[in-house]
Order: structure tokens, then sequence, then C-alpha cells
């Protein structure tokens, strides 16, 4: 299954395969993944492989982990639209220590001090509003109002 002379780091390899159950259903959102000597086990790598490739699939919001009971799959979430007025600059951002636990519900602040990890966040700097806006990349649909469409 892993491909030593492919040139794609093992540990890449392993978030693929992972990546491809997820995808494949074979691990639903809500699930729990194997642990991570399970893991190793299946893919005949290292604990400190399964890791990285743990790490890479947190970061891009696919799994969650748990300190000390393990990693879930991720559950795609609502998303709610927030119109951008012409004018206002959108940046995209992991967030800061304060805004994960700020912009974080109670029970992701009980889960896992706050934002999961891999859950960037949106900074809309003035435009016509004059006021900055922070908001949760995993929640807002950033829809961009154009004036000279007209419907």
């Amino acid at each position: 299954m892993i491909d030593y002379s492919s040139g794609v780091p093992v540990y890449r390899q392993v978030a693929n395969a992972i990546r491809d159950d997820i995808t494949a259903g074979r691990y639903r959102p809500g699930a729990w993944l194997p642990s991570e000597a399970q893991l190793a086990q299946m893919y005949e790598v290292g604990r400190d492989t399964v890791r990285e490739a743990l790490a890479y699939l947190r970061a891009e919001g696919r799994i969650t982990t748990v300190r000390k009971r393990g990693s879930m799959v991720a559950g795609e979430p609502t998303r709610e639209p927030h119109h951008i007025l012409p004018g206002a600059r959108v940046i995209a951002r992991m967030p800061t220590p304060d805004e994960r636990r700020d912009l974080a519900t109670s029970g992701e602040l009980r889960e896992f001090g706050g934002i999961p990890e891999g859950v960037p966040i949106f900074e809309i700097l003035p435009g016509p509003r004059k006021h900055r806006r922070v908001l949760r990349g995993d929640h807002v649909e950033l829809v961009f109002d154009d004036p000279q469409i007209t419907e």
C-alpha cells in the first residue's frame, strides 16, 4: 500500500489513504478513527508517521483530535451566507489563540479548548460598513456582492 519509491512522503500517503476512506464512507462524520497504534499496524509504518498524517488531516479540517480519546472524522458544518459588500477586503488566515477561544461554541471549548485545529477564519476589513469582522471559515459562505450584476 505504501510506495517508498514514489517520491511522495510516507505520511502524505497515509493521510491520502485515510482521506480516501473518509470520502468512500468507511469512516463517517463523528466516527472515531482507529488508534495511532492500529493505524501504524494497518499501514505498516511507525507511529510518528501516523501522527504526521493525522496532523495533516487535522490541518485540512477533515478530522479533530480529542486528547486521550483519539481522532474523529469532522462533519460538514452548515454554512450561513455572509454578503461582502464592494470595497471590503477579506483576509483568510488561521486564528490566534484568543480568537480560537472567543469564536468557539461552548461544546468546542469543553472538548477541544477552542475552535478545532485546522479551522481558518475570515477577517473582513472595513468597507462601507466601516467595522472589522472576524468570521469562522467553517460556518460561513462568503458571497461577494457585485453592484454591476443585475438580475
